[in-house]
C-alpha cells in the first residue's frame, strides 16, 4: 500500500507537470484547449524559443551559432585573419549587453484587456507604463510575445524613450483568427537597447483572460418550421426567463377591473377612475441544438506546409505555427452564432444544446445580453472525439418535444446523425435540418452548406 501510494503521488505529480509544460511558457497566450491531443515536439519548440528569445534578439540566434563556430575556429588557429573579426564581434556583443544592463528597465505596467472580441476582427490593448528609475527606458517593447502563436499584431505597443519617474499610455492593436478562450499569465516589457543583440526584460504574473467570440454574418431570412408559430403553452415559457406582460395604455375604470392597476395621477386630472391596461405577448421558443464531433479525416504532418507557414509569417501573415482549425466546426459555430441574432432580433426565444461530454444547455430570454450569454457559450466549445448527439438523454428529449420545433445544425449525415434526427421527428418535433460539409447525401428538407460559404458570409438564406 505504501509503494502503491508513492506510486500515485509521483504519477500525480508527473501529469502536473506534464499538463504545464504542454501549455507553453507565460510569454504567449495560451488557448483553452479541451479533450485534445497537445504535440510535446511543438510544446518544445515554444519553449526553445522562450528561452532564447528572452535574453537574445532573433537576429542574435541566428548569428550566435555561426559566431561560436568562428570563435572555435580562431582559437584553434590563432595565425587567422578570422580572429580580428571575431574581436569585434566579441567586443559589440560585450557593448551592447553592458549599455543594455545599465539602462535595464524598470517598469510598472497597467493592461487593459477588453473583455470580450469576435474572430477575425481587431481589438486594442490598453497599458499604462510607468519608469521607476531616474535613467531613461529606451527601445522599449510591450508584451512582445503576445503576436506570435494565437494573435496577430498589426500595431505594437512600442516606446523609443520613456523619461526617468514618468508614466505614458500606449496602445496595441491585435485580432485572433480562431474564437476560444485565451488566458494571458504574464505582462511584460522588454529593452533590446541599444544595438539589438540583448534583451533585458522585465515581467510579472497576471490572471487576465479573453474571450474570442465566433464570427457572425447577417442574415437576410430564415424559413422557420410552421410549428414555431402555433406552440401551446409558449406564454407560460416567456415567463420562466423574467418576461413580463408589456404595458398598452390608460382607459376608464370598469367593474371587475383589478384596484391595484388604478393610476391614481391620471384619475386625479380627468376626475374618474383610470386604470392600466396591459396586453401578453405571445412569443415563440424554439430549440437551437448543434453539433460538436466534426468528421474530417486526420491530417498529416507537412514540412511543405510548415515552410510555408514560417515564410508567411515573415511577411506579416497569419502565425509562426499553425493552428489547427477544424472550418466545419467554427463554420458551424459561426452559422449557429447568426441565427441566433436574427431569431432574437425577430422576437423569437432560444434553447440552446450543445451536444458534447458534457452537454451544455441553455436557456435565452431576450435583450443583448441574451446574444452575448450564448456567444460566450459557442466561444468555448472544442471540438469532441466521439459522437456527442447521444450524451442528450431522456429528459432533454423530452423538453426539446415540449418546444415543438428545433433547428439543428450537424457536422454531417451519417447513420448516427440520421437516428437523432429521426428520433425527435418520432416525438413530434418540426425541424430545420442544416448540414455543414460536402458530399453528403441529405432528404429534400434538409440543407447542405460549405463551411467556406459560410466563414466568408455568403450564405444570407437558410
Amino acid at each position: 500500500m505504501f509503494i502503491r501510494s508513492i506510486y500515485k503521488s509521483v504519477r500525480r505529480i508527473y501529469g502536473r507537470l506534464m499538463a504545464r509544460y504542454l501549455d507553453g511558457p507565460r510569454c504567449y497566450v495560451r488557448r483553452q484547449h479541451g479533450d485534445v491531443y497537445r504535440s510535446p515536439a511543438i510544446a518544445s519548440f515554444w519553449w526553445i524559443l522562450a528561452c532564447g528569445t528572452r535574453f537574445f534578439s532573433l537576429p542574435a540566434l541566428f548569428i550566435l551559432p555561426l559566431g561560436s563556430i568562428f570563435l572555435l575556429h580562431s582559437i584553434m588557429m590563432p595565425e587567422a585573419k578570422l580572429r580580428q573579426f571575431i574581436i569585434i564581434l566579441l567586443a559589440l556583443l560585450f557593448c551592447d549587453f553592458v549599455l543594455g544592463w545599465i539602462f535595464r528597465p524598470k517598469l510598472s505596467i497597467r493592461r487593459k484587456l477588453p473583455q470580450r472580441a469576435c474572430a477575425g476582427q481587431p481589438f486594442v490593448i490598453s497599458y499604462q507604463v510607468q519608469n521607476l528609475r531616474r535613467l531613461p527606458a529606451l527601445n522599449l517593447l510591450l508584451d512582445p510575445g503576445l503576436g506570435l502563436q494565437h494573435l496577430h499584431c498589426w500595431q505594437a505597443a512600442a516606446l523609443n524613450m520613456l523619461s526617468g519617474k514618468t508614466s505614458k499610455n500606449v496602445e496595441a492593436v491585435f485580432s485572433i483568427r480562431r474564437r476560444g478562450k485565451y488566458y494571458i499569465s504574464q505582462c511584460g516589457a522588454q529593452s533590446d537597447f541599444p544595438f539589438v543583440v540583448t534583451r533585458h526584460y522585465r515581467s510579472k504574473k497576471t490572471n487576465d483572460c479573453l474571450l474570442v467570440h465566433p464570427q457572425r454574418h447577417k442574415l437576410r431570412e430564415i424559413n422557420l418550421p410552421l410549428s414555431m408559430k402555433f406552440q401551446r403553452g409558449d406564454l407560460q415559457r416567456v415567463m420562466k426567463v423574467s418576461e413580463a406582460m408589456e404595458f398598452q395604455g390608460c382607459r376608464d375604470f370598469q367593474d371587475g377591473d383589478n384596484p391595484r392597476y388604478i393610476h391614481w395621477q391620471s384619475s386625479a386630472k380627468k376626475g374618474s377612475l383610470v386604470v392600466r391596461e396591459f396586453q401578453d405577448e405571445f412569443m415563440s421558443r424554439s430549440a437551437l441544438i448543434l453539433d460538436s464531433n466534426p468528421v474530417k479525416p486526420t491530417q498529416k504532418f507537412s514540412v511543405r506546409q510548415l515552410c510555408k507557414q514560417a515564410w508567411k509569417f515573415t511577411k506579416g501573415e497569419g502565425h509562426l505555427w499553425p493552428d489547427h482549425i477544424v472550418p466545419e466546426l467554427e463554420a458551424a459555430l459561426s452559422l449557429c452564432a447568426s441565427i441566433a441574432e436574427y431569431m432574437l432580433q425577430s422576437e423569437f426565444l432560444i434553447d440552446l444544446f450543445a451536444a458534447g461530454k458534457q452537454v451544455r444547455r441553455l436557456r435565452l430570454g431576450r435583450g443583448g445580453a441574451a446574444l452575448e450569454s450564448l456567444l460566450d457559450c459557442l466561444a468555448q466549445i472544442e471540438p469532441e472525439r466521439r459522437p456527442s448527439l447521444q450524451e442528450l438523454d431522456e429528459e432533454l428529449l423530452r423538453e426539446i418535444a415540449g418546444l415543438g420545433s428545433a433547428i439543428i445544425i450537424l457536422l454531417g449525415y451519417d447513420q448516427c446523425r440520421q437516428e437523432f434526427v429521426e428520433k425527435l421527428r418520432s416525438r413530434g418535433v418540426a425541424i430545420k435540418l442544416l448540414v455543414v460539409g460536402s458530399d453528403w447525401e441529405l432528404p429534400e428538407q434538409a440543407q447542405l452548406l460549405e463551411p467556406a460559404d459560410i466563414l466568408a458570409g455568403r450564405v444570407l438564406k437558410i
